[in-house]
């Protein structure tokens, strides 16, 4: 039988290892856990697991991740989308951050994130609409980051 510190550290190791705790009822003796899936780059979904938690208690400061190691710029998820995507990017340390959409033709539709943030794991929503708050039409967009010295550009697409 574990006790509470081995039912700490598993805990502690889902959150070293990027999973989301979905659920973690104290008193009775159940977590639901959802665990990423992404064996290919076309599709992702979740796996749920059921734990048995034997000893439970809880922690009044949740462990934070630990910070990226490198910079980063993930497909966005769903694509192809209407009318909303994610994007998520990795910073390893402080900086300024550009995100932006652009056209086929290479022109500025909208600016995501323009500001200073923090390191961590970030991410933003695009509701396939300008700066100017227009639908954009179906098509191929950019995405472009400038995190630093750290510059990526991602292809997704709309369609309605």
């Amino acid at each position: 039988m574990r006790d509470r510190k081995d039912y700490i550290l598993f805990v502690s190791m889902l959150f070293l290892l990027g999973l989301e705790i979905i659920c973690l009822p104290f008193l009775p003796l159940w977590a639901k856990i959802s665990i990423p899936h992404r064996k290919t780059l076309t599709t992702s979904s979740s796996i749920s697991v059921t734990v048995l938690v034997v000893n439970s208690q809880v922690v009044n400061q949740p462990q934070e991740p630990p910070l990226p190691d490198k910079f980063s710029l993930s497909q966005n998820y769903p694509n192809p989308f209407n009318p909303v995507t994610e994007i998520k990017y990795t910073l390893p340390k402080d900086c300024h951050v550009e995100l932006t959409i652009y056209n086929t033709l290479g022109q500025k539709v909208k600016t995501l994130v323009n500001q200073y943030q923090s390191a961590g794991y970030k991410m933003v929503h695009w509701n396939s609409t300008s700066d100017k708050g227009n639908e954009v039409g179906s098509g191929i967009y950019f995405y472009k980051i400038k995190a630093g010295r750290y510059t990526d550009v991602k292809k997704m697409m709309v369609l309605k």
